[in-house]
């Protein structure tokens, strides 16, 4: 057996609303491997495009006292986990975000947009579908994936008030969107929002569909153990992180 922390310790950053990454990050962990968590205070209204950028612009202003507490800790690895907060304003500042991180913190950094768009590019995905709990911000989404270099051919979202009810959708309501979003052209599935519960979805909706999906904390969290050198085949949620 492992002695805790022994493989790793990944510093996990998430939006101060957010009560799925950390219960999501938990359940995929090896032996080895811990997850401490620091969060960044935002503003929990998302009722409009204008709302969820300020939203985004506050949460990264704030990732860096995040930073600063989890740097006490020395963990081994920082997860910006925070999907918005790392693609609204276009590629590049996924990269922008996980330098500012890395440098202050003294660590290497993953950042979700940034490691959903690896996956999608592990499998060869060039065609996809999106799914997120904020359709107002769907657009801006769509730019990120698009700059990175892969076609989105449809999209589906909620319309949701505040960044709290993301963390409270069903099952469900989950499925209900995938399918909704799938066309036969689309060879994966994106599932945005680190706050939006798909863990014990994936493997169910794999099957039904045939095709890969991949969410935020499966693919923040796969790239962070890639980044620690950790190649630990992962059952039970989805085929990222048990092939790849």
């Amino acid at each position: 057996m492992s002695e805790l922390g022994s493989r790793g310790r990944i510093g996990l950053i998430v939006p101060s609303v957010n009560t799925v990454a950390e219960p999501e990050m938990n359940q995929m962990k090896p032996e080895g491997i811990t997850v401490h968590a620091a969060r960044m205070l935002i503003p929990s209204d998302i009722s409009s495009l204008g709302a969820f950028v300020q939203m985004c612009e506050v949460g990264c202003r704030n990732a860096a006292k995040a930073v600063r507490e989890l740097a006490t800790a020395k963990v081994d690895l920082y997860a910006f986990a925070f999907t918005a907060g790392s693609f609204f304003r276009g590629a590049g500042w996924d990269e922008e975000i996980a330098k500012q991180i890395a440098t202050s913190g003294l660590a290497p950094c993953v950042v979700t947009s940034a490691a959903a768009i690896e996956a999608l590019q592990v499998y060869h995905v060039k065609k996809v579908a999106i799914v997120s709990p904020y359709a107002i911000a769907n657009e801006l989404l769509k730019n990120f994936v698009q700059q990175k270099g892969i076609e989105v051919l449809s999209m589906e979202g909620l319309t949701l008030s505040s960044a709290q009810e993301e963390g409270r959708q069903t099952r469900a309501t989950l499925r209900h969107l995938v399918q909704r979003a799938d066309v036969p052209a689309a060879q994966a599935i994106l599932v945005a929002c680190t706050n939006f519960a798909t863990l014990h979805s994936l493997e169910e909706l794999e099957k039904s569909l045939g095709k890969l999906i991949i969410s935020a904390n499966q693919a923040t969290f796969w790239a962070a153990l890639r980044r620690l050198g950790i190649k630990d085949k992962i059952e039970g949620f989805g085929r990222l992180l048990k092939e790849k």
